[in-house]
């Protein structure tokens, strides 16, 4: 069985007006792919509900692939999606519930990226009553949970029947699966793809009897020709939904005037220093890899993405990529026509890791004054 605890279509809040049709064909595309890898049951997460309930359904609906939440609920406190889902494997049947956390900032985030349509009602009340109609049912019941790692806990002791919790929201991953009071199992995979937990159970010898493990999916994992076929495919179509008629092959950004120039004026020894990193090409990465269209991409590898006078994919002002001046220290428009300061004259950590996030680098806060003095420029 294959399935995932939530947020695997979308990890933004809000989705932007101008990138709303490629952030839907993204969603319809892994929803694709999900597909054909054989996924099971997919959590609905709270971000997921930025892409429209009703968009969401849509896609279901032409995949097949089942899109499952017992307490993401409407006005009326009936649930939106499907509660489980029932699959058969080895000749048992397995109940699958989708759970997403009533507790911290999840709820309310449902609330206000629903504009009000959808709410979380409580976790452990839907749990139990998926539960109760699955007795009889089925041999084996795994709770698909979206929330703090910690709650995971309280789903797993207070709910009676479950047996395996696949976590997720918060990142975490365990090397090895949480035993809860001898009749249950927490596991979690970490974020974005890179592991794939392996877990096992033998119902033969008893639902204690299990073995896991976390498999890195890096370099090391041979490309499926189907799936790289698929994906080469998406990256087409963003290409001809942004480019304009554009040729390929060609950098757009290759004789582009960047808008720190201006900056250069009072600040050359800056600007000087700022041509030898790394962010100074940081789109030049993005058009090797055929990905100088993809909305996820460019908003950390262009100025103030889909921000007002930022980089924006209607007009893709090439004066506005790579990493400049006004990525770390904010809109300087004011302080180009009056000298008025920038919004952040001495960035921290903080900004870095916005995109340098923790999976792309892991010892960023750790090492903060080694990496600060790569692009230290005063």
């Amino acid at each position: 069985m294959i399935v995932d605890s939530g947020d695997l279509l979308n990890e933004d809040e809000v989705i932007p007006a101008t990138i709303e049709q490629s952030a839907r064909m993204k969603a319809e595309h892994m929803m694709e792919l999900q597909k054909v890898i054989g996924f099971d049951a997919v959590n609905v997460g709270e971000f997921d509900l930025a892409l429209g309930i009703g968009y969401l359904k849509e896609l279901a609906q032409k995949t097949e692939v089942p899109l499952i939440s017992a307490n993401i609920v409407d006005a009326g406190g009936a649930a939106i999606f499907p509660r489980y889902v029932i699959r058969n494997v080895a000749g048992k049947n397995v109940g699958i519930i989708g759970l997403i956390g009533d507790t911290g900032d999840i709820p309310n985030k449902v609330k206000e990226i629903t504009n009000g349509e959808a709410s979380v009602s409580d976790v452990v009340a839907a749990a139990t009553s998926a539960v109760e109609e699955l007795k009889g049912k089925v041999d084996y019941i795994i709770a698909l949970t979206h929330q703090q790692a910690n709650r995971d806990y309280v789903i797993a002791r207070r709910v009676n029947g479950i047996d395996l919790v696949v976590g997720g929201h918060d990142k975490q991953r365990t090397e090895s699966p949480i035993g809860v009071d001898d009749k249950s199992f927490i596991v979690r995979a970490g974020e974005k793809g890179q592991y794939l937990g392996m877990f096992e159970v033998d119902l033969g010898a008893g639902k204690s009897s299990v073995t896991h493990e976390l498999v890195p999916l890096g370099d090391s994992i041979a490309d499926d020709a189907k799936i790289k076929a698929m994906i080469s495919a998406y990256n087409d179509k963003v290409f001809e939904m942004y480019s304009g008629g554009g040729e390929t092959g060609v950098n757009p950004a290759s004789n582009a005037v960047l808008q720190n120039e201006k900056c250069g004026t009072c600040h050359a020894n800056h600007l000087a220093k700022w041509k030898a990193t790394d962010h100074a090409k940081a789109y030049n990465t993005l058009f090797d890899k055929a990905k100088n269209y993809d909305p996820t991409c460019l908003a950390c590898h262009t100025v103030r993405f889909e921000q007002p006078g930022g980089f924006n994919m209607k007009e893709q002002p090439m004066s506005l990529v790579h990493v400049q001046c006004e990525s770390c220290h904010g809109d300087a428009k004011d302080h180009l026509a009056s000298l008025k300061p920038v919004p952040t004259p001495r960035p921290t950590i903080d900004v870095c890791a916005k995109c340098h996030t923790s999976d792309r680098n892991p010892n960023l806060v750790k090492d903060a004054k080694i990496f600060m003095d790569k692009i230290k420029h005063q």
